[in-house]
């Protein structure tokens, strides 16, 4: 026979969870009013509860009497490691944790206010379980927390030496950048005199269309690098301002896209496009065009066969993303470009402690030793993309595999503002 005491701890056990999805939404609502948290508005409501509703449940079984078979601390700890992920703050991951047991505490004593007569025993009971589990979770989530802190500090200031390094390189080749341009520039001059002349010379209908296609090429060529160097000149001397206004950024993009499907076709790949026909914004549409047109033609120029992806979608109501995708040969090691990914690299979001734990123990990545040179303006487009997206707030992602491709991705603001001087 149970005692009294324990068919009380089983009332307010069947109570709480009953209750559970009430509790999970007054802990929101608690969250979403306090004025420290400034992280939780756009999560959705998994990515928000995230190891909540586990916690809850080793609390239940404990109640009942169950045997739990996950250790809480644990658990708590992924808690702790998503918060990170997601940008809060100590402070915040704090509040969050007493506005959770504020909220089951006031169940309690809601339940015991309404039964009459109630055995006290049994709520301190509950409570207890309720205190030992608020431990727990301080232990899990916010001791994991601070050591996650620590450790970020330490690979900060490794990734810091290193991205310093990687700068003084870049520094270095900006030199033989300009130079290596210089020289494809007057190489299309010399090809294009040199049709221009063989043109001049009787030729059959099939010559004179290769030649044709010869001076295309290299006009084509010759436009895009002084549109780069430009673009270069520009961001470099830092007098490019920003042209704010309304727009579809969709209709802009599509509008690219056709522009470039020509090359495409010349060189046997499928460049497509994909996302809302129709997507507002405010930003500068210059700026965005000449983001999208480096990005193009940086794929169209190492991908020798396959496909490039473009993808654009609203990431939440702050942020759209661009994103840039092909099958080309990806980067070469030690190359411009290959730097610049290493910089731009994107951070590995998880939910599991052993994947933070096992990401936190790999190095930074070696720092290339042998001697790089730009090839055919490599680098070029994407350090003026990176130029750029700094002047807009906008972030780049970079994710490169050899042999594989590459993927370009730019998170910009929705309603870009002017820079203020």
């Amino acid at each position: 026979m149970k005692s009294d005491s324990q068919n009380e701890t089983d009332k307010i056990t069947q109570y709480l969870d009953a209750r559970l999805e009430t509790i999970l939404v007054n802990w929101r609502i608690r969250c979403e009013s306090d004025e420290i948290m400034n992280s939780k508005s756009v999560f959705t409501r998994e990515e928000f509860n995230d190891q909540v509703p586990v916690l809850m449940a080793i609390l239940l079984q404990r109640l009942r009497g169950q045997e739990v078979s996950l250790d809480p601390v644990t658990v708590a700890g992924e808690h702790g490691l998503h918060r990170w992920q997601a940008g809060y703050a100590l402070p915040e991951l704090t509040v969050e944790i007493e506005h959770l047991f504020a909220t089951i505490l006031e169940e309690i004593d809601k339940f015991y206010n309404s039964a009459a007569g109630s055995d006290a025993s049994a709520f301190l009971i509950v409570q207890q379980q309720v205190f030992k589990l608020y431990s727990e979770v301080i232990r899990g989530s916010i001791f994991y927390y601070h050591q996650l802190l620590q450790n970020n500090a330490a690979e900060r200031v490794q990734s810091l030496e290193f991205a310093l390094d990687q700068l003084q390189q870049l520094g270095k080749q900006r030199g033989e950048h300009l130079r290596e341009s210089s020289h494809d520039l007057r190489a299309s001059f010399s090809v294009l005199m040199v049709a221009s002349q063989m043109l001049e010379m009787p030729r059959d209908d099939n010559e004179r269309t290769e030649l044709m296609e010869m001076l295309n090429r290299n006009l084509f060529s010759l436009r895009e690098m002084l549109l780069q160097l430009t673009d270069y000149a520009k961001v470099e001397a830092a007098q490019d301002e920003l042209d704010i206004q309304e727009f579809d950024v969709a209709g802009l993009i599509k509008d690219t896209l056709s522009s470039a499907q020509p090359m495409a076709r010349r060189n046997a790949l499928m460049l497509e496009g994909n996302g809302p026909d129709e997507f507002i914004i405010t930003s500068d549409r210059i700026k965005v065009q000449r983001i999208l047109i480096n990005l193009i033609q940086n794929a169209l120029k190492y991908t020798r066969s396959g496909s490039i992806y473009v993808t654009w979608a609203q990431e939440n109501p702050l942020r759209w993303t661009l994103s840039v995708q092909d099958t080309g040969a990806g980067f070469t090691p030690g190359s411009p470009s290959a730097l610049l990914a290493a910089q731009l690299k994107p951070p590995i979001h998880t939910t599991t402690s052993h994947q933070q734990a096992k990401l936190m123990q790999e190095p930074p990545a070696p720092q290339p030793t042998a001697k790089t040179y730009f090839k055919e303006s490599e680098g070029l487009g994407l350090f003026i993309v990176k130029k750029l997206c700094e002047q807009m707030k906008a972030s780049m992602d970079i994710e490169s595999e050899r042999g594989k491709g590459t993927l370009v991705r730019i998170r910009f603001l929705t309603k870009q503002e002017p820079n203020k001087m």
